[in-house]
């Protein structure tokens, strides 16, 4: 009489292979995620950069800035709730020509915090050498 159903065998490599395809998924999910950080503090530098370009006495600069974890928001309506999550910026430092002069350090530095809403004790401008 033949046996019906599957083998132990069987369940056992379906289990690893459903197990397999789970961590994958969730390996993906999270590389994705921090592609996605690595996109974001991109396009935040290339900003600022501009901004930074659009000051007078500013001809060159460069920019690079730090980000925290990702903060949570959520907001509801007629009783729903939806949540985001992003990024916030840490701090950031700008190198740029002119930066060696006060007024324009002063001016990017509270340019930079109005525009990204940080303090202006996490901004660091510099001159080219």
């Amino acid at each position: 009489m033949k046996k019906s159903g599957w083998s132990r065998n069987r369940w056992i490599f379906l289990l690893l292979a459903a197990m397999g395809a789970l961590l994958f998924a969730v390996g993906g999910l999270l590389g994705g995620r921090a592609e996605a950080k690595n996109d974001y503090a991109g396009y935040l530098e290339e900003r600022a950069r501009s901004l930074c370009l659009s000051i007078d006495g500013v001809k060159e600069a460069e920019v690079f800035l730090t980000l925290n974890e990702e903060a949570a928001v959520t907001a509801g309506m007629f009783g729903e709730t939806s949540a985001a999550s992003f990024p916030t910026v840490r701090g950031i430092a700008v190198v740029c020509t002119g930066g060696g002069s006060p007024k324009v350090r002063e001016t990017v530095t509270l340019l930079l915090s109005a525009a990204l809403g940080i303090p202006t004790s996490r901004i660091s401008v510099a001159g080219v050498r």
